[in-house]
């Protein structure tokens, strides 16, 4: 990775720390207060069948921000959007039926929402961007990159998954029971603060439930055939192992690691 790519990484990296800080109290007005700036511009887009909410912050190259499941673009990504906002276009993303984005009888999993925000970007005259994605935002991250190659120029994945095998077997059996009384009270409180329809909340779970357990293994020879850089983030704790995120860095041919 040549020079410039190595520092804007570790700016990057850098940013994730305020990731982490901010996922510990995702409450609506304190994240939006953490951002201190109004967007550039802000709407609704329509794609694939449904409706998709977008926010705008800073000058420079397109950056886009994929948010994590049960979660929206403040949640996972809080002040840390000031921060970026100050070296790029910042693009954030509510997918399907998360934050400010209705749900929607269609489908609902990681390749419709890559999917969607490459349809955003089109709409938006974004033809080539940087994409940053956070726990399930990294999984359809790296969805973005094998089915739409030419819309990304580099890629950030911090905290994802990509086959059943990366997480123990006792996560999976958790998802199998899960119920929404199981779902993290500070995901349901961003979410009944910030959407203009709180009663969707059961259905918002069942999206992200229902996407967990029907999970598939990104195919490795997919993976194999991403030629832009990707830097691949986890934390020595995390939901998925550092063997798992070693793995997929090493099938990449560009592959990067940060632990």
């Amino acid at each position: 990775m040549e020079r410039g790519g190595i520092v804007k990484s570790l700016m990057i990296l850098f940013f994730f720390i305020c990731v982490i800080s901010c996922t510990q109290a995702p409450k609506k007005e304190t994240l939006e207060k953490n951002v201190k700036l109004k967007p550039n511009q802000t709407g609704f887009l329509r794609v694939n069948g449904t409706d998709i909410y977008y926010e705008e912050f800073g000058q420079g190259d397109p950056l886009v921000l994929l948010h994590g499941g049960g979660s929206d673009m403040y949640v996972s990504f809080g002040k840390g959007i000031a921060l970026l906002s100050k070296h790029f276009r910042v693009i954030a993303f509510d997918e399907q039926g998360h934050g400010k984005s209705p749900v929607s009888a269609r489908a609902f999993g990681f390749e419709n929402t890559a999917d969607d925000i490459v349809e955003a970007l089109k709409q938006l005259k974004i033809n080539n961007a940087k994409f940053l994605g956070f726990s399930n935002g990294a999984t359809t991250g790296m969805y973005v990159a094998i089915r739409h190659p030419g819309v990304m120029s580099k890629l950030v994945l911090g905290s994802g998954l990509y086959s059943r095998s990366g997480a123990p077997k006792e996560f999976w059996g958790m998802m199998n029971k899960a119920t929404i009384e199981m779902m993290p009270q500070e995901l349901k409180d961003a979410y009944l603060k910030r959407s203009p329809r709180p009663e969707d909340l059961p259905k918002v779970f069942e999206y992200d439930s229902n996407r967990m357990r029907a999970f598939k293994d990104v195919p490795e020879k997919s993976i194999r055939r991403i030629s832009v850089p990707v830097l691949i983030m986890q934390n020595d704790q995390d939901v998925a192992s550092v063997e798992h995120a070693v793995h997929v860095t090493r099938l990449l041919p560009k592959g990067r690691i940060a632990i």
